[in-house]
């Protein structure tokens, strides 16, 4: 049985926007210090205060882990398990653009897991080569496309 977790890795690229949009939501509350109506200073600073806390709740927790046959995937409040005898195919991406609907990943380097038929996620785990030998492990028969010196 194994049992290991992979960090997110975190690409420059992703760590400035995290910090941009924290400051901007940040610097979008000072005018509303200077209005008279308290609510409305109120109301701006709790939706940019959940703001900040869902972000860094999110660049926190982004994590997957490979438990016995199953991969489990969190990011911030979003979560989900994958069977990895169900994994056919891996391939190494590289770009902002990633043609999947899940993508809980910090990096804009990172891998697009496709599974069952036609369900497929994006990740960015820190040590990619040993995420996927421990996944090659349990179902030797994933397809591997490109590698991270192709791209």
């Amino acid at each position: 049985d194994c049992n290991m977790i992979f960090k997110s890795a975190v690409s420059k690229l992703n760590r400035y926007v995290y910090l941009g949009s924290i400051l901007l939501l940040l610097i979008l509350t000072i005018p509303a210090l200077f209005d008279d109506n308290y609510t409305a200073f109120f109301v701006i600073s709790s939706i940019h205060f959940l703001l900040i806390l869902f972000l860094i709740w999110t660049y926190k927790t982004t994590f997957y882990k490979i438990e016995n046959s199953d991969l489990y995937w969190k990011s911030g409040p979003f979560k989900g398990k994958i069977d990895i005898t169900k994994i056919n195919k891996i391939e190494y991406h590289k770009g902002i653009i990633v043609p999947t609907i899940w993508k809980p990943a910090l990096s804009h380097i990172g891998l697009i897991i496709t599974y069952n038929k036609y369900d497929d996620i994006y990740i960015s785990p820190e040590k990619s080569e040993q995420f996927i030998t421990q996944l090659l492990e349990t179902n030797p028969n994933i397809t591997i496309k490109n590698t991270p010196y192709d791209l």
